[in-house]
């Protein structure tokens, strides 16, 4: 029995779906944020947090937005 996710590389060559470097490439150029948070709680006693915000984008992306 064949896995329906697998495809043969012919396959992925003809197909009209993205492919991941024109994903990123579309994500660079437009530019996006990402923020998380973590905390370590030890019995309902906050022990550290931590926050993260990155922003992906090209450094000509960047230049133009005034960043």
């Amino acid at each position: 029995m064949s896995d329906p996710f697998l495809i043969s590389p012919a396959a992925a060559a003809r197909s009209d779906t993205p492919a991941l470097v024109d994903l990123v490439d579309r994500v660079l150029d437009r530019g996006c944020v990402i923020e998380g948070e973590l905390w370590l709680t030890v019995a309902d006693v906050d022990l550290l947090y931590l926050g993260l915000k990155a922003v992906l984008t090209t450094p000509e992306r960047l230049s133009r937005s005034g960043g």
